[in-house]
């Protein structure tokens, strides 16, 4: 009897899917169980069974003790299960609307038109106005923190440079916006969205934190009883307090009893009859009561979950387009096609109205492009769930599978992502002669229905899900964890197969409010712009100018091995998949000013 070593047991990496892909699976089959003295654990890659587990939210539960660090101002709809989930999804999902996504939109093409500035503006561009990055993530993440913390809560955060217009200091908001600390803080509202960056910092990232929530709380709380609506904001943390007040006849200020540190919320839906006692202003029994840190908690949870996800997102889609002209001239081409032009005074979020413009790109290659950097890179790897009593679920091949109670179990985003049964696919790479397939490369086509490369593919796709390949409702989409953007005419994955926002009724609630942000951020860039690899440090000394199309070709080549290195091998991270240590620089510029633009 031979025994492994702990290094030799791939699935003791906690991002062993991100490493081994579809490899691990290729081997052992879809769905495989590994025995061990601390339990039973299950490894998914299987669309039908992820599907079984993800709607079977009784049977198979999160295993919430795993997210107590993001639990560190109250709990949330991510740490919660049961009847206590139910309430917080209740309470939270009322925010996310189509009229809190036309908000998004606008603030999105705003900010990314700030973050372009931003980079003309750092040291390094050039005369041409050429800007190099040496890591868009940080800008991205920037962008992304601005625009939840104005979307969802009506605080306008700042760029460097960029200072507050007339009406934006009205509501008290106006120390969340500043550049430098006000009052007793020692930190600005935006240093401390995470704070857990180094340990000498913690416990003042968390207190000024925790004082700048508590205060936000407050003046959400003073303008509810003012009967003070929100502009251009979904305001989370208001609509905790006041969500769905249509069947009552009670004022939002009224309807709040605040005893102490606890705000009983009154959650009525629109198609109930029942209201608040009317004597006494208290909710019916059985309604939730919200305390504070819950409150606080999911306002936390809102500003982590709701930022650095999509500036990975964003990040990663522009090294994608970087990696991949063509498809970068294709998307440029589509949105000279779909967007109004010229832009005579640069007020994107009038000339590009929302959601008719939106479900255009969505239906386009831009949302193609989207599903396919979401396919690759997905921000979490691994989504776990932890079977409560024995469970049976039907394998692909047909049989019965039966598993006791407390296995544990994940399913593995970039294995699924990569399982050549349910995605289109060509018969080889077009960067790795070894590969069986292209399901490791940035290919938007993929998700164009009609394309001849793709349909066998497709059509044999369909016939493993009868929901799979057919043309859904928005209805349809809305409820799946497909790409969630209203599109009806770009391939649809079998349920369980493509679930970057994860899959079932725990899937992302901001799930569509992410879509609108990378659409509008990606076309307001794109518009204008080209990207392209920093080359710079495989460059001769001669000057590019006199570089032939040889020359460049190799230079280019280069540059992408060192971008797909980092990408397929270095990334990590504690809670998202990010570039933790080398990055991929990148170069901005005009379009028609391109280095490579042949290559």
């Amino acid at each position: 009897m031979s025994f492994l070593e702990a290094e030799d047991i791939v699935v003791l990496n906690p991002i062993y899917a991100y490493h081994q892909l579809y490899s691990i699976f290729a081997l052992y089959g879809d769905t495989f169980l590994v025995v061990s003295p601390w339990g039973l654990y299950m490894a998914n890659a299987s669309p039908s069974v992820i599907h079984q587990i993800a709607t079977r939210r009784t049977d198979w539960v999160k295993p919430i003790e795993h997210y107590s660090v993001v639990e560190q101002f109250g709990p949330n709809v991510v740490t919660t299960e049961g009847s206590t989930w139910r309430d917080h999804r209740k309470v939270s999902s009322g925010s996310f609307n189509e009229k809190s996504n036309a908000v998004v939109w606008k603030e999105s093409i705003r900010q990314a038109q700030q973050m372009v500035k931003a980079w003309g503006r750092q040291d390094g561009s050039d005369e041409d106005g050429s800007m190099w990055v040496n890591d868009v993530y940080p800008d991205a993440a920037t962008t992304s923190l601005h625009i939840i913390s104005r979307s969802g809560f009506g605080v306008k955060l700042l760029w460097p440079g960029e200072e507050l217009e007339e009406g934006d200091e009205e509501g008290g908001y106006e120390r969340f916006s500043s550049h430098e600390p006000k009052g007793e803080y020692t930190m600005t509202f935006k240093e401390k969205r995470l704070p857990f960056k180094r340990t000498k910092k913690v416990w003042e990232g968390y207190v000024n934190f925790n004082d700048y929530l508590h205060e936000l709380l407050e003046l959400k709380k003073s303008a509810i009883r003012d009967g003070q609506a929100e502009k251009d904001s979904l305001d989370l943390m208001s609509e905790i307090h006041t969500l769905q007040f249509l069947t009552s006849n009670i004022i939002p200020h009224e309807s709040l009893l605040l005893t102490g540190s606890t705000i009983q919320v009154p959650l009525i839906e629109a198609t109930n009859t029942h209201t608040p006692n009317s004597n006494t202003n208290t909710p019916n029994e059985g309604d939730p009561i919200f305390t504070t840190p819950d409150i606080l908690g999911n306002a936390f949870i809102f500003l982590f979950a709701g930022h650095e996800t999509t500036a990975n997102s964003i990040t990663f889609l522009l090294i994608f387009l970087a990696l991949n002209l063509p498809s970068q001239r294709r998307l440029q081409s589509t949105l000279d096609t779909l967007l109004p032009s010229p832009h005579s005074n640069q007020n994107f979020s009038e000339e590009w109205p929302y959601p008719t413009l939106f479900n255009k790109l969505g239906n386009s290659y831009l949302g193609a492009c989207v599903n396919e950097q979401l396919r690759l890179i997905a921000s979490v790897t691994m989504i776990p769930k932890r079977s409560v009593g024995p469970q049976t679920f039907v394998l692909d091949d047909g049989r019965t599978a039966r598993v006791p109670g407390n296995t544990f179990q994940h399913f593995c985003t970039p294995s699924v992502h990569r399982n050549p049964k349910h995605w289109p696919h060509k018969p080889r790479s077009l960067r790795n002669a070894t590969a069986e397939n292209d399901l490791d490369d940035f290919v938007p086509e993929r998700w164009l229905q009609g394309s001849d490369a793709n349909q066998q593919t497709i059509e044999s796709a369909k016939g493993r899900d009868n929901e799979s390949g057919h043309k859904k409702t928005i209805d349809e989409l809305n409820n799946d964890s497909a790409m969630d953007i209203g599109s009806a005419s770009l391939f649809n994955p079998p349920r369980g197969a493509f679930i970057p926002f994860s899959h079932g009724p725990r899937a992302c609630l901001g799930r569509r409010f992410a879509m609108v942000e990378l659409v509008a951020v990606i076309a307001t860039i794109m518009k204008d712009y080209s990207v392209e690899l920093d080359t710079r440090d495989f460059e001769s000394t001669s000057p590019r100018e006199r570089m032939g199309k040889e020359e460049k070709k190799e230079v280019y080549g280069q540059a992408q091995e060192r971008a797909w290195t980092i990408l397929e091998k270095e990334l990590g991270g504690l809670v998202t998949l990010q570039c933790t240590g080398r990055k991929v620089p990148l170069k901005f510029c005009r379009r028609g000013r391109e280095r490579f633009g042949e290559v």
